[in-house]
Order: C-alpha cells, then sequence, then structure tokens
C-alpha cells in the first residue's frame, strides 16, 4: 500500500503549466512512469518520486527558474478536490485556510500545510515532508514557491481583493534573484528562515469569502471526515508505519513521539501493535528500509549523511542493517539505483 503520495490533480497542474507543446508533456509524463492520458485520471495516486521526477523533468523543458511561482499564480482551488471546494464555501478566508490544514491528506501525504496564530499575526506554514527535501532539494523548493503564490491566487479569488502578506520567509538559503518573487508575493522574502510561512494579518483573514454557503460547506465538509474515517479504519499498523515517515523531520522519531501523535501512551501503542503481531521497532525499521532506499537513489546525500539522517551514529550499523533489509550494501544498492537521465 502506498504510503507516501500526492493526488494526480495537482501533478496535472504543474505539467500543463510548464508547456504545452504535446511532445514536451509527453517527455515529462515519461519521466514519471505516467502517460498523459494518466493526466486525466483524477482519482490516481503518485509517489513520492514520482513527483520529483516529474517536477524535475518540467523544470528541465520549461527552461523556467521560477516555474513554482508561475504555476502557483494560475492555481485555482479545484485542484485540491473536495478540499478546495470544502474552502471556496467556507465563511472567511481563516477558516478556509484552517480547512485546508485539516484536509490535507485528503490530496497529499507528501505535503504540510499549517496555520499558527499569534496576536494580531496568522503564519501559513507550508511545508514538503524532509525525505522530499533530502530527495530533491530544488523540486521542494519550487512547490513551496507553488504554495506561496498558489495561496495568494486563490485568497484573492475567494473574495475579490488583493490581499498581501506581511511578510514571507523561507528555510532555503537566499536566491540568485529574488524580483519574480517580490513582484508576485508582493514583498521581499526572508531566508534561512525556521520554517517556510507566509505571515497575514489577522483581520485580513476574517475577510468574507464570495462564495460562502453554509449547505454546500457541511455537504463538502462531512465528504472529508468520511474519508478520514476511512483512512483511520486501515489496519493500525499502516496508521502508524505513515505516522512514522511524516514524523521523521529531523531525527527519526521515537516511540514517544508517535505515541502523543495519535493520543496514546507507549504501552498502549507497543500493546496495539503487538496484537497485530508487529512492533515499534519492526515498523521503524520498515519505515527506514522505505527512507533508506529512497534516500540512496538521490545523489544529494552520501551514505554517512544518510545514516545520519536515519537515527544511526555508526555509519558501519546503518550498513549492517541494510544488508540485513535487502541482501546487498548501501553503495551497491545505490549504484544499481543510479540510471541516466532521458532528457
Amino acid at each position: 500500500m502506498q504510503t507516501l503520495w500526492v493526488s494526480m490533480p495537482i501533478l496535472r497542474n504543474i505539467v500543463l503549466g510548464a508547456t504545452c507543446q504535446p511532445e514536451a508533456r509527453q517527455q515529462i509524463c515519461s519521466r514519471g512512469g505516467i502517460t498523459p492520458a494518466d493526466l486525466d485520471n483524477p482519482e490516481m495516486k503518485l509517489s513520492l518520486e514520482q513527483n520529483c521526477a516529474l517536477m524535475d523533468a518540467a523544470l528541465q523543458l520549461s527552461g523556467d527558474p521560477n516555474l513554482g511561482l508561475h504555476i502557483g499564480e494560475r492555481t485555482t482551488v479545484s485542484i485540491l478536490g473536495i478540499t478546495g471546494y470544502l474552502m471556496e464555501s467556507s465563511k472567511d478566508l481563516l477558516t478556509a485556510l484552517q480547512h485546508l490544514q485539516q484536509f490535507t491528506s485528503s490530496f497529499s501525504r507528501i505535503y504540510y500545510f499549517g496555520i499558527e496564530q499569534t496576536g494580531e499575526e496568522v503564519m501559513y506554514i507550508g511545508e514538503p515532508i524532509p525525505l522530499w527535501n533530502a530527495l530533491s532539494p530544488e523540486t521542494a523548493r519550487q512547490s513551496v514557491d507553488i504554495a506561496f503564490a498558489g495561496a495568494l491566487h486563490i485568497l484573492r479569488l475567494l473574495t475579490g481583493l488583493q490581499l498581501q502578506p506581511l511578510r514571507a520567509q523561507y528555510r532555503y538559503p537566499r536566491f540568485a534573484d529574488t524580483r519574480e518573487h517580490e513582484r508576485i508575493l508582493k514583498c521581499r522574502p526572508l531566508f534561512s528562515q525556521p520554517c517556510n510561512a507566509l505571515t497575514f494579518a489577522k483581520q485580513d483573514l476574517q475577510r468574507s469569502v464570495i462564495g460562502y454557503n453554509r449547505e454546500l460547506n457541511l455537504v463538502f465538509k462531512k465528504l472529508l471526515e468520511q474519508k478520514l474515517q476511512e483512512d483511520q479504519g486501515l489496519p493500525f499498523i499502516h496508521q502508524v508505519r505513515t505516522i512514522i515517515l511524516e514524523q521523521s523531520r529531523f531525527a527519526f522519531p521515537t516511540l514517544e513521539e508517535v505515541a502523543d501523535r495519535i493520543h496514546l501512551t507507549p504501552r498502549t501503542l507497543q500493546r496495539k501493535l503487538q496484537e497485530e503481531n508487529s512492533s515499534f521497532r519492526a515498523l521503524s525499521d520498515l519505515a527506514k528500509e522505505e527512507l533508506a532506499r529512497n534516500l540512496l537513489s538521490s545523489k544529494n546525500l552520501n551514505i554517512s549523511e544518510i545514516a545520519d539522517r536515519l537515527g544511526y551514529s555508526d555509519p558501519a550499523a546503518f550498513q549492517r542493517a541494510f544488508r540485513q533489509w535487502t541482501g546487498k550494501t548501501p553503495k551497491t544498492y545505490q549504484n544499481e539505483a543510479a540510471r541516466p537521465a532521458l532528457l
């Protein structure tokens, strides 16, 4: 069962935004292991690896270093499916963004949207999962540009007003040329910050949404809540493994951290896993293997760095574990995974 995925409409938006040439679209799709016809399948889910490959190809073929910004400023809520319709029928902008935070998992498991309120300011946070940053830093950064420019465009569409943030901040190093960011975001971005975020005046996000419809809003919210319940109906071990992968930000999550995320004591979490003939260590190893395979396919980290990211203080211990999981050394797997670019 695929754990880290993104819905097709999100990537369709990127592919179509990168080029209008059929041959170029064919090449982009080929890099992601899909066909152009797949772009019209809204139920299709793509893996993190496919997401990175498609975005990387789109960047190469478009030749646009600010592709994310330009896609974002044309983005509408429709790419978010039912979550987008929920936002479009919300009472005000703040409620719409809170719905986005609540139901992100309906369209992506590789991105986090969050809302933090402090006094008269509201911070809109957009974070690719850490594995994405490790696998493909440039596509992860571009995804933040899409999220920022897309959020601004959507907020303006929902209200008919030219809203702009107080501040824009990135956790990434300063870009060589920020003029396009300043034009689209309407402010000079800050860099090397603790998180990726747009900060708004709270009063701006209390603006009414033009399409507010209480009855429709309740219908969309009920549909999404049912979807969340269905996901929660998955085997408990699958839920825990998903949380382990999603929580692996800057260090691999502990039993206590995962238990806290799902509001259980560590002892209860262990007991429930035992009832399903598993253990936290076994699930952690499965998650580590999945992360290790993905990270070894990337050229951005060496084996020592990957070992450290997975919580191994000694690279030799990671190498022994990886051989036990796969029957291969990390270096052998990395060499086999390397393949020439198609573009």
